[in-house]
């Protein structure tokens, strides 16, 4: 998710700067939207190449599918905790100056309309291929809901996991901004507590605290978040000694996760290699976010513009539908041409999703859930005023 996948984009954040903060630097974050079209490719050829359940639809384990490719793509899990980076950075860059009622309905306009369109999409898929994983009408209308985890009910869509800890991960940045703006001492409070106790309550086995706090991937946004500071304020001491601090949890998460890789796959997932792609991708997320001295040429900003924008529709589709086409052409054609095919499917989805769904809905419904959101802050506001008037009259 989203994506992982990610499932925010860059090109909707509108930050506004208060007084007692640095100007963060001008422009637009181009090098982020490439960055994560890019780690969208990655989790699909993981799930194309290198997962143990794409084994049975072409007749071979992955490993012996792609045997050279899946030497790469094995590693391709890591773009799930790429994305929880990107998130950390841009989920605060988009609320930056935005009030809750802004927040929150800029979250739901970005993340719904192209999630139900894919739910939809799946269910009518699901009608015609018996592969896949097949949901009840019931587990699909829960699923519209993107909480279906807490349900127990199985996702239409594979990577749907993941959007569930990015919803968590939103309600954390909203009590934040319950307590008022992302001042630099509530984000770096908020980067270093959240993992560390997310750690200890996985440790001490508060189970309900620690699935709240997503320890295994705290770390990730907590970085994002942190880079985040250092594009805006600028890097200092403080903020040097608490990201090397993610980095490190960071490491240790990646370790632990590459023996479950290698038992998910079937195939040794070297931790060494992974630690290593884990410090590119805070290195890339960092680099991405320099200032640049020069202004980059239309055409390249419209065409990260636009691969940006495909990103989430391609990270919640190109599962099933992938698996769909590779069963169908794995014993038809050529191993190589059933995967061009199941990602050019995939991508043909997005761009409909993207700009049939997602463009004309998703300004719309923003702007109705913060309208409702403010409407309904003022009743209560008057309803407090009222009884607070009430109460002043009974005592005089």
């Amino acid at each position: 998710m989203t994506t992982s996948s990610q499932p925010a984009t860059v090109s909707e954040a509108t930050p506004v700067t208060t007084s007692d903060e640095r100007q963060r630097p001008p422009g637009r974050l181009v090098g982020m939207d490439g960055l994560r079209f890019g780690a969208a490719a990655a989790v699909l050829l993981y799930h194309f190449t290198a997962t143990s359940t794409v084994g049975s639809y072409w007749g071979v384990d992955s490993a012996d599918a792609f045997p050279l490719l899946n030497e790469v793509t094995r590693y391709g899990w890591l773009a799930v905790e790429l994305f929880f980076m990107i998130s950390g950075f841009v989920i605060l860059l988009s609320a930056d100056g935005r009030g809750i009622a802004g927040f929150v309905a800029s979250r739901v306009g970005r993340l719904f309309p192209a999630y139900w369109a894919c739910i939809v999409l799946t269910a009518g898929l699901q009608q015609f291929w018996s592969g896949g994983r097949r949901t009840s009408l019931t587990e699909t209308l829960v699923n519209l809901t993107m909480v279906q985890d807490l349900f127990e009910v199985t996702g239409v869509q594979v990577v749907f996991w993941t959007l569930l800890v990015e919803l968590k991960f939103y309600l954390l940045v909203f009590v934040v901004l319950a307590f008022g703006p992302l001042t630099r001492n509530r984000v770096l409070a908020f980067a270093t507590l959240w993992p560390l106790v997310g750690w200890a309550a996985q440790d001490l086995g508060a189970h309900w605290l620690a699935d709240l706090l997503v320890p295994d991937y705290a770390p990730y946004f907590a970085v994002g978040m942190l880079l985040f500071l250092v594009y805006r304020d600028g890097f200092d001491l403080v903020s040097g000694v608490l990201l090397a601090g993610g980095v490190a949890l960071c490491v240790d998460r990646v370790i632990e996760a590459a023996g479950r890789a290698s038992d998910l796959q079937g195939v040794p997932v070297s931790p060494v290699i992974s630690v290593l792609l884990m410090l590119a991708c805070v290195v890339a997320v960092w680099a991405t976010t320099l200032p640049g001295r020069r202004v980059p040429p239309r055409g390249l900003v419209a065409a990260l513009g636009t691969v940006g924008g495909l990103t989430y529709p391609v990270y919640l589709v190109h599962t099933q539908f992938g698996y769909a086409v590779i069963d169908v052409l794995a014993h038809e054609t050529t191993r190589t041409v059933a995967l061009l095919a199941a990602g050019a499917l995939s991508l043909g989805l997005a761009v409909a999703i993207h700009y049939g769904v997602e463009r004309p809905t998703s300004a719309r419904l923003r702007r109705a859930v913060q309208a409702g959101l403010t409407r309904a802050g003022d009743a209560v506001r008057s309803l407090f005023s009222r009884l607070s008037d009430a109460q002043a009259t009974r005592l005089t």
